[in-house]
């Protein structure tokens, strides 16, 4: 086993790899696509290969089916937390909008009230620094607005850099700037509510595999000892968890790209 199994890993990595540049000068030349292989992907192929030659091939797709359901939840829950800190940096970016407007409609100049409104809102507090130092508080606002959630900023960029150019009051155009930041506030939410039915869909997905080995018992057959006992039931185990991670990350990605459209 352990020979087999060291000539699958040279053939694949032979494979990967391709052939030696003198072969390569010697063979017709075609046009093709460029394709690279990393050489993770060779020692990835290297790695697995080994381990089944070591281990046995039952062992190795058991540890796949450990890797894929601990890298398909911690998947979710990494996409949760971005989504949670994108739209409490959109809120924040909301907030300073509306107290720079109202800082303005007060009769403070600009650079006063960008001072003054970087206090309470942090997200401000880069273009403060540059406005006081005398540099392009434009581009120091579109810098802040690259960062996920924080693209808000973009539109205060706008009627900053007009104002300055055209000596409009830059009041007026930033209490639309943060009205229109409200609204789009607004909008998330509702899209978040019905984005939220279709990630339960996916959990419930998931779940239904257990609901299966649940009514498997109920109808008195031992599906355990048919998924663990052979390798046709392990077959089925990789090939279910892989399936159904597939689809769960799909439905993620979805409805990631549908909460991006504005």
């Amino acid at each position: 086993m352990v020979t087999g199994a060291a000539l699958v890993a040279a053939l694949s990595a032979a494979a990967l790899i391709g052939p030696a540049p003198g072969l390569r000068r010697l063979a017709p030349r075609r046009r093709r696509l460029p394709t690279r292989v990393s050489p993770w992907v060779v020692l990835g192929v290297l790695a697995v290969v080994g381990a089944a030659g070591a281990l046995g091939f039952r062992a190795v797709g058991w540890m796949a089916v450990g890797a894929i359901a601990f890298g398909t939840s911690g998947w979710l829950v990494a996409s949760a937390r971005r989504r949670r800190s994108a739209s409490r940096r959109a809120g924040e970016c909301a907030a300073a909008a509306r107290v720079l407007s109202s800082l303005l409609r007060s009769g403070q100049i600009p650079t006063v009230a960008l001072a003054e409104a970087a206090r309470d809102s942090p997200v401000l507090a880069p273009a403060a620094a540059a406005a006081a130092l005398g540099s392009d508080v434009g581009a120091e606002l579109e810098r802040v607005a690259s960062v996920p959630g924080q693209g808000g900023m973009r539109s205060v960029a706008s009627a900053w850099r007009v104002s300055e150019r055209s000596g409009a009051p830059v009041a007026d155009v930033l209490s639309s700037v943060s009205e229109n930041l409200r609204r789009q506030r607004q909008l998330q939410a509702v899209i978040e509510a019905e984005l939220a039915a279709a990630r339960a869909s996916g959990h419930i997905m998931a779940a239904l595999p257990f609901l299966a080995v649940g009514l498997g018992f109920a109808a008195g057959a031992d599906p355990l000892q048919f998924l663990f006992g052979g390798v046709i039931g392990q077959v089925l185990v990789l090939t279910a968890v892989t399936l159904t991670a597939a689809g769960v990350l799909w439905i993620d990605k979805l409805a990631q790209g549908r909460r991006e459209v504005r």
